[in-house]
């Protein structure tokens, strides 16, 4: 991979500047549930090719769930509805406002001091309190969610005027399968192929409707998963160095050259 290649992947150039993305970072920390998902699968392209189409579907839920927030009226893609009814409904449960529609969606964060930017998904008040919500359609609510919004809360903080500083970070996971009426088995199509989980493999399956859920957590402990963020930064850059010592307008090379 060339520098540049490298810098357009897990960066951004902010006044300037070559900052690495919060989620590359994050990245550095192990999976044990990537291994597993990998090894239910033919080779490593088929394993790569579902991850994508993953994505993609990812992607489609914050896309029509930004255009919600933000007041545009546009039809929500038939695949994802299920999951937009879900996000419908958690809104329903609770008082949910967006103080800026144009900023606080999709807001670019940064922090110069520890050199690191990120992209939240949506800073608003829930129930009263400002915070910041990210929105994941995955399997679970993993650990390393909550480095990445203590980084986001973190950095927007920096910057933030005293009466706007974000007091809590969110998860929201929205989820959709069909559940066996027989034996409690849910099968998803997520990643371009069925996937059943659960229940009972001899039973013969009847399927319900595709339906919706949400599951809706609050981080707590910001302070040691903020420390915990730097540090597997201090572990990404030494896992980068090569690349890193590279890139002149990374702020922090002036200081610390010698380390890579």
């Amino acid at each position: 991979m060339t520098t540049n290649a490298f810098k357009s992947n897990n960066g951004y150039e902010i006044d300037g500047l070559w900052l690495p993305r919060v989620t590359s970072i994050t990245n550095v920390i192990s999976k044990p549930g990537l291994f597993y998902y990998y090894g239910n699968h033919k080779n490593f392209a088929t394993a790569q090719a579902a991850l994508n189409s993953a994505a993609d579907w990812g992607t489609l839920i914050h896309n029509s769930i930004e255009n919600i927030l933000r007041g545009n009226d546009k039809e929500i893609d038939e695949k994802v509805l299920p999951s937009i009814n879900a996000f419908e409904q958690w809104r329903k449960e609770h008082k949910v406002k967006v103080l800026d529609c144009k900023n606080d969606i999709e807001k670019q964060v940064y922090d110069f001091d520890n050199h690191y930017a990120g992209t939240l998904d949506a800073l608003m008040e829930i129930d009263n309190t400002l915070g910041v919500l990210d929105i994941k359609s995955g399997s679970s609510i993993w650990n390393e969610y909550s480095l990445q919004l203590a980084a986001y809360v973190n950095a927007y903080n920096k910057n933030a005027p005293a009466k706007r500083k974000a007091k809590k970070r969110w998860i929201l996971r929205l989820d959709q399968y069909q559940q066996c009426e027989a034996c409690g088995a849910k099968r998803r199509n997520k990643a371009g192929r069925y996937k059943i989980t659960g229940g009972n493999r001899n039973c013969l399956h009847n399927f319900s409707e595709t339906k919706g859920i949400f599951e809706f957590k609050e981080l707590t402990n910001y302070s040691c998963d903020l420390e915990g963020f730097l540090s597997a930064k201090k572990l990404w850059e030494w896992l980068n160095r090569d690349y890193l010592k590279r890139i002149n307008n990374y702020s922090k090379n002036k200081k610390t050259l010698n380390l890579f």
